[in-house]
Formats: C-alpha cells, sequence, structure tokens
C-alpha cells in the first residue's frame, strides 16, 4: 500500500485489482475504485480495463455502459498493446455488437476486432455485415493503425 500512497501507478493498479478480487478475504468495490481511478487516471490500460468491466458488470457501482464504453476506448487508444490495450480493444468491440453503451455497429465492431486479431469475434461480426460493410471496416482499421505507429 505504501507504493501506491506515493504514486506507483502499478502498485496502484494491483492494490486496486486485489481489493476488487477480494484477495485479502471480502472484495471492497469503493476501495478498487479508488485505486483502479487512480491508476487509470495515470494511463494504466489494464485498470482502464477493470474500470470498464466494473461499469459493465455493475460491480460497485450501477451497471453503466456508457462509462464502460469510456474506459474501454481509453484503453484501447494505448499503443503498443501491452495487455489492456487488446482487451480494452476487443471489449469495446462487444459493446458496439451489443449496442450497450454506444450505437450498435457491425463496422465499428469489426474495426476493433481486426485490431486485436480475435479471430471468433472477428468471424461473428463478418457474418453479421455486407462485403462493402467489411471492407470500410478494414479501411478503417488500417488507418487507425497508421495514426496509431508501434513505437
Amino acid at each position: 500500500m505504501f507504493k501506491a500512497q506515493h504514486g506507483d501507478i502499478g502498485a496502484q493498479f494491483w492494490l486496486g485489482t486485489g481489493y476488487e478480487q477480494g484477495w485479502s478475504g471480502k472484495a471492497n468495490f469503493p476501495g478498487a475504485l479508488k485505486w483502479l481511478r487512480k491508476a487509470a487516471a495515470h494511463g494504466n490500460a489494464d485498470a482502464q480495463v477493470c474500470l470498464g468491466q466494473m461499469y459493465a458488470d455493475g460491480e460497485g457501482v450501477q451497471p453503466n455502459y456508457t462509462l464502460a464504453a469510456r474506459w474501454y476506448r481509453k484503453a484501447a487508444e494505448h499503443v503498443p498493446d501491452s495487455g489492456g490495450a487488446g482487451q480494452g480493444r476487443n471489449d469495446l468491440g462487444l459493446l458496439y455488437m451489443d449496442g450497450l453503451g454506444v450505437p450498435k455497429d457491425y463496422v465499428q465492431a469489426y474495426m476493433w476486432f481486426r485490431l486485436t486479431n480475435f479471430e471468433t469475434n472477428l468471424s461473428y461480426a463478418k457474418a453479421q455485415m455486407t462485403p462493402a460493410q467489411v471492407l470500410q471496416a478494414e479501411r478503417m482499421a488500417a488507418k487507425w493503425k497508421s495514426q496509431h505507429p508501434e513505437p
């Protein structure tokens, strides 16, 4: 806890995760939210995904898919993908598939799935789309990659 209190972002993430998972007994959602928000505010993609999941699942908060989408998008924007970004992209794509917190949009869903290369979700989205929509989503993914180059 000492490191978390003194600004260590990784420690803040792990402390928040520990509270959320109940590693020391029972889950402590207020504690989880406090520490995950601190880590997320400093750009920790894993913390951003955890917050998105808490809002999507209603863990310690009222379910709110709009806030879940906002946190997933923050995680998804990270380059390079160090884990949290890929999960954020996939989870954001799932919200677009179902129209939860964002408009239902298979093109957007496919684009985010393409960025993760998660074939199962990519194939499912593609099955719902026209060839023109797939081409549009492929172009959007290529444009996104060009605007967010890997270092």
